[in-house]
């Protein structure tokens, strides 16, 4: 398993190269909203504190060097190209097996310890309890949302989900989640572990107030004593509907690890948080763009439910469009099923494509088989009207 791997190579590094972790960890996980979250937290931290820190996110758009950064900052193409030389020697030569995503990990550990940080914010890949970045012991663990995905992986239940994510609760840590399906999993870890749990919902209260699809504004306030004197009520932006629980996961994980470090926070920052939410640099998260005289919405969303939210206010506001799509390996089949069959219901065509992670794509050809295997005739002749 990915974990036992990474473990061995932690070990590995130890023992035979005298390199040790020396950094505070963060763990984030969740059906949707790692990466945004991931990142939110690295931004407040940094206008926060003046701590040196790394962050390992995935996806990238461009360049493999967007997964690994320091102070925001992407490893550099030469620098990503050393660590991997070492990274495959050490693998060959302790005959490691490690995958490719396992690789990555193992290249942002080697990085953060050679440079020095003093906090790491690594994603999880898949899941949580036998993810590679789990074998990283973690003093916060992040649970953002669970429903289902990667089932023939993680399970096909929520609770067989809930317990994969929840397995990144470590004995005597803190975990932060806006999960509600799952709930009760991740409360039985948390007490199982002793880890102190805190629910978005039960501290900060949000407002949604009159927005315009691609702005939505909100009202947030905190509701906790606790933390009253770090969150303060104040209006945001945000350019989609679910972003607003990202960041504010984020904040909260962040104001958590100032009061358990004891850092003396710049409370400027904390009372116009406006500016970090506009400096996150994630492409293609609900991004539009002009091309031609026509709107072009480009999103990477994660899951059946984020991107029904997307189309859902294009149907609201009654604007046509056209939607090309591509899906990872591992994706509910069933759920998308579900998506296109909303979408020929509303004379949408769509335009299956694959993305370029060859590791990663669910091949065009391959979705649309396994589509028709679970479709009836009526179905599958709707599918082949409105799918090219």
């Amino acid at each position: 398993m990915p974990k036992i791997q990474i473990e061995s190579f932690l070990k590995i590094l130890e023992i035979h190269y005298q390199k040790q972790i020396h950094f505070q960890v963060i763990l984030v996980t969740g059906t949707a909203g790692k990466s945004t979250t991931s990142h939110y937290i690295k931004l407040i931290l940094q206008k926060l504190t003046n701590l040196k820190i790394g962050l390992f996110s995935k996806p990238h758009i461009l360049s493999i060097t967007e997964r690994i950064r320091i102070n925001y900052v992407p490893i550099t193409e030469n620098e990503f190209l050393e660590y991997q030389q070492i990274v495959n020697e050490i693998n060959k030569k302790f005959n490691l097996e490690l995958n490719w995503f396992d690789e990555l990990v193992a290249i942002a550990i080697l990085y953060f310890i050679d440079q020095k940080v003093d906090l790491a914010i690594f994603e999880i890949g898949i899941g949580g309890l036998n993810d590679s970045t789990n074998a990283l012991n973690s003093i916060i663990n992040v649970i953002t949302n669970i429903s289902l995905e990667h089932t023939d992986i993680l399970g096909k239940t929520i609770k067989e989900i809930a317990y994969q994510k929840s397995g990144i609760i470590k004995q005597n840590s803190i975990t932060v989640t806006n999960a509600q399906r799952g709930l009760e999993i991740i409360k039985q870890k948390s007490k199982e572990k002793n880890s102190k749990l805190y629910i978005l919902k039960e501290i900060i209260k949000i407002k949604k107030l009159k927005s315009l699809f691609p702005q939505y504004n909100y009202t947030i306030e905190c509701i906790s004593n606790k933390f009253r004197k770090f969150i303060y009520k104040q209006n945001l932006k945000l350019t989609s509907n679910y972003n607003i629980y990202n960041f504010l996961l984020a904040l909260l994980t962040s104001v958590i690890f100032i009061k358990i470090q004891k850092i003396q926070p710049k409370i400027e920052v904390l009372q116009n948080l406006q500016p970090i939410i506009d400096s996150l640099q994630l492409p293609l998260k609900m991004q539009v763009f002009s091309y031609q005289g026509k709107n072009i919405i480009i999103d990477t969303a994660k899951d059946y439910k984020a991107i029904k939210k997307l189309f859902s206010e294009l149907f609201k506001q009654k604007i046509e469009f056209d939607v090309v799509i591509s899906f990872s390996k591992g994706k509910e089949i069933k759920l998308i099923k579900k998506l296109f069959l909303m979408l020929i219901q509303k004379g949408i065509k769509i335009y299956l494509t694959e993305h370029s992670i060859e590791q990663k794509k669910y091949p065009a050809n391959q979705l649309l088989q396994d589509l028709y295997k679970i479709s009836s005739i009526t179905e599958i002749q709707n599918f082949e009207k409105f799918i090219k």
